[in-house]
């Protein structure tokens, strides 16, 4: 029995020949029959496709070959990544053949050529390809699990009377791979009620072609041309054009308006390729495309309402019969606050052929309105670049990914291979490599010591919100490839690690490829210990700990009750609009396509299992007693300059800065305190504290900040302030909310910290924030006496062990470390606002240290671990 990690559909072939003038079908080659093979152990001559090639150098076997299972005849070596095989086929009368037929059942990927001439191509790249080059793409062997084999209609040019010569050579994706197939069957259709050749096998069949009546939509309508209706190949991208009919009113789409310019959302260049790896071998393809200006630069535009970028995705809705799994999933997963693709739903008429309904959305990618992290340079390689930003997924290897960038091990025995997504595994430096992978080991050790320290645990290293969203989306949904594949990760500058976006859900709430035999989406089964896709050890890890368990059970809580996003009611009412919107072009779906059935009894099925999974889930998880109401620092969000002035010095975003306040009784312990999210990030190194009635300052640079105010920051914050406005969350090691604002550059927000030289201050402290109208404006113009800024001198980590960093808001012209009883230990002049020091040799205990600067003398305490 085969068993990959992968999951594959057969494919229905619609045919063009005139079926009226076809009596019946025989089969020329069919499996079992003799064929000369070569494994190849360099590149064959180019003529080995010819009829003139001579093979008699080449052994001699029955089709299928492979591994040695069920359906191979031909057993080859575990590990062989090609295999050539060619056979002489005669036809009788050319007079008598309507059509022909390529059926082959393979794996990876395969071309075929007849007397010489390609026909018939699937994830297989190069001209001619390599020998030695695995396949572009994943694909499953179909017979033996009672599927159809991919079939292809063959154009009778090359074919001749008399002896022919099929020529065939099959790349399985790696050296690594599970197995290899290769079974072809050559077919041809008869205007004779004569038997030249053999029966057909009893699965073989043809399909009709279907015309679709199709003039107007509610939905955008995507209409696709490519230069003489050229076929869109995997790779690379060609050109095309590419108009959008919308009416942002709700009015009808009309494809009689295509050259109505005020009709027309886009109407410009685009290169277009096939995506999906599974997906790939179905007749509806689906696309990855980009726009492009007519100068030949990449065009960063608006489509259907999405915000403005270049790279897009027309998804074809692959193996999910409801049509909006994707759709859904992506939706609830930006309701709980978590960035996810955003899409619309259009019908696409390609060349002229009307092609289904679709989903068109944003490619993820690096980009301010996308994963929102720095963009890595080469140059990246010390702190603080090097902390980011990354794009990593856990995922398959194929295509031309030569390999994982690490792997980790799961419960079930084997490794979860990780990608680098941002920078791509060809652009990312050794240093910027070591560095993201580390970030997972260390994840994953903190994770298995349960080791919850804001200072050196896994709540140090992940942003737990994320995480804790990610994991329950996949399990809400019981994603069957959740955690092992298409999972990614990303990390902003100086920020943490965070679980997302999600990608790829169509096989969830309670749909798989059963037609393989497959199903693993379970109302009553934990996703990441369900015996098959777990994904690496940590996430059940993190599950088990009880703090982190504590954290995903409220959150599970909040996100279920009435009026949240993964209240059953919600759901079904998303569900339902999502339904009545694609309601009119499901029928025009499973009229082009037949692979829809009957919708409504699909969408029932969904939310009845739904209601089985929201129960499950609740009566799983535990208590929340320990971190309900967990006390965070009473600190308040009291000052933006997010739009400062223009300035001749500087540019006016280095003067933006952010204001924290402590307003509690108390002096609060910074550690582990951090702005959650990204575009905005920043972290409070481990031992910060911060006394009662003070203020730090963040600033965008700190040396212009001093410049231009007049005293010293605490520290700068990665990335900048948007000046359109932003929400800025402060949260606690765990993820607990300290505080948040949502502000804008409109009213009812003063209007005059958008660039006039003013920025936003807090009426009073006491007062709610995120509300504008406590919100007035401010600036430092003459002096800032009386304000309390603090802490004026920091030691982190306190304590520490070998390394300390000692900052402070004036230049630290001297500093003594002190034994309790007076003894002094070492003296620095660093004369500068922050420096380092070791302690690594000192005793473990209690010292005092003296900081001297230029203005004032400061004694802080120092412990050594």
């Amino acid at each position: 029995m085969k068993k990959k990690s992968l999951h594959f559909a057969c494919n229905l072939i619609l045919l063009s020949f005139a079926f009226a003038q076809v009596d019946h079908f025989e089969s020329v080659i069919l499996e079992g029959d003799e064929w000369s093979y070569l494994i190849p152990s360099e590149q064959p001559d180019a003529s080995w496709i010819s009829p003139m090639f001579d093979d008699d150098g080449w052994a001699v076997g029955p089709s299928g070959f492979g591994y040695g299972d069920g359906d191979d005849n031909t057993e080859v070596a575990s590990g062989t990544l090609s295999i050539y095989i060619r056979r002489s086929f005669s036809i009788v009368s050319m007079a008598e053949i309507e059509s022909a037929f390529l059926d082959i059942d393979f794996d990876d990927g395969f071309v075929a050529y007849l007397n010489g001439v390609e026909i018939a191509r699937s994830t297989v790249n190069g001209e001619p390809p390599v020998f030695n080059g695995g396949s572009s793409g994943l694909h499953e062997a179909a017979l033996y699990s009672g599927n159809n084999p991919e079939q292809y209609e063959i154009s009778l040019e090359p074919l001749r009377e008399g002896d022919n010569l099929l020529a065939i050579e099959v790349h399985n994706e790696s050296v690594t791979s599970s197995d290899l197939s290769l079974i072809p069957f050559f077919s041809v259709g008869v205007n004779t009620t004569e038997r030249r050749y053999r029966l057909v096998p009893d699965w073989f069949n043809v399909f009709v072609p279907v015309t679709i009546d199709f003039e107007s939509s509610n939905l955008p309508v995507v209409i696709i041309e490519i230069p003489n209706g050229q076929e869109i190949p995997s790779e690379p991208k060609i050109p095309g054009t590419m108009k959008i009919i919308w009416s942002e009113d709700g009015e009808r789409n009309f494809l009689t308006d295509q050259d109505d310019t005020s009709k027309l959302n886009y109407d410009g260049n685009i290169e277009i390729e096939v995506r999906g790896s599974s997906s790939s071998i179905l007749e509806k393809k689906q696309y990855s495309l980009t726009t492009y200006k007519d100068d030949g630069d990449k065009d960063n535009t608006k489509i259907l309402g999405l915000p403005e970028e270049n790279d897009w995705i027309l998804s074809g809705l692959a193996f999910d019969p409801s049509l909006i799994r994707d759709y859904v999933s992506y939706t609830l997963s930006r309701e709980i606050g978590q960035y996810a693709s955003r899409g619309k739903y259009c019908e696409l008429i390609l060349n002229g052929d009307y092609r289904g309904l679709y989903l068109l959305q944003e490619r993820l990618k690096v980009d301010k309105n996308r994963i929102d992290v720095r963009k890595m340079d080469v140059d990246d390689v010390m702190e603080p670049e090097i902390t980011g930003g990354y794009v990593t997924k856990t995922d398959k290897i194929e295509g031309n990914e030569p390999e994982a960038a690490w792997s980790m091990p799961n419960y079930l025995g084997y490794e979860s291979n990780f990608l680098h997504d941002h920078p791509k595994s060809d652009q990312i430096t050794w240093e910027q490599h070591l560095y993201i992978r580390d970030l997972f080991f260390a994840l994953a050790e903190t994770a298995k010591q349960k080791n919850s320290s804001f200072e050196n645990g896994y709540p140090s290293i992940i942003d737990l919100p994320s995480f804790i969203d990610f994991m329950l989306l996949n399990e809400l949904s019981a994603n069957v490839d959740g955690y092992e594949f298409s999972t990614f990760f990303h990390k902003d500058r100086n920020g943490k690690l965070r679980g997302g976006p999600v990608w790829d859900f169509n096989l969830t709430y309670g749909n798989d490829l059963t037609f393989w035999g497959l199903d693993r989406s379970f109302t009553d089964v934990w996703q990441f210990d369900n015996g098959d896709n777990h994904g690496p050890e940590f996430w059940k890890d993190l599950f088990d700990d009880p703090d982190f368990n504590c954290y995903l059970t409220k959150r599970w809580n909040e996100l279920t009750t009435e009026g949240q996003p993964f209240h059953r009611g919600q759901i079904d009412n998303l569900i339902a609009e999502t339904v009545l919107a694609i309601a009119e072009a499901v029928s025009r779906e499973n009229s082009r396509w037949n692979t829809v059935g009957n919708h409504n009894e699909n969408i029932d099925f969904m939310k009845t299992w739904l209601d089985d999974r929201v129960v499950w889930i609740s009566e799983q998880l535990g208590e929340t007693e320990t971190c309900l109401n967990e006390e965070v620092p009473q600190l308040v969000i009291s000052r933006i300059n997010y739009h400062p002035q223009e300035s001749e010095q500087d540019e006016n975003d280095d003067q933006e800065f952010v204001e924290i306040r402590n307003v509690g009784l108390t002096n609060a312990d910074l550690t582990g305190v951090y702005f959650g999210g990204t575009g905005f990030v920043y972290q409070f190194p481990a031992g910060t504290m911060m006394p009662s009635g003070t203020s730090i300052f963040l600033a965008r640079d700190v040396d212009v900040f001093r410049a231009a105010y007049g005293f010293s920051a605490f520290d700068s914050f990665t990335r900048g302030l948007n000046n359109g406005g932003q929400t800025l969350t402060l949260l606690n090691g765990f993820g607990n909310e300290i505080d948040k604002v949502t502000f804008t550059d409109e009213s009812p927000w003063p209007e005059s910290a958008d660039g006039g030289g003013d920025f936003l201050e807090i009426i009073n402290d006491q007062l709610d924030n995120d509300d504008p109208s406590n919100w007035q404006t401010g600036r430092f113009e003459i002096s800032i006496l009386g304000m309390e800024i603090a802490p004026a001198v920091n030691i982190y980590p306190n304590p520490s062990p070998d390394n300390v960093t000692i900052s402070a808001m004036n230049m630290i012209q001297k500093l003594t470390v002190l034994s309790l009883d007076g003894k002094r230990l070492f003296t620095r002049e660093p004369n500068s606002l922050s420096t380092e020091i070791s302690v690594s040799t000192l005793q473990r205990g209690t010292y005092i240290v003296e900081v001297l600067t230029s203005s004032k003398r400061y004694v802080r305490r120092l412990l050594v671990e």
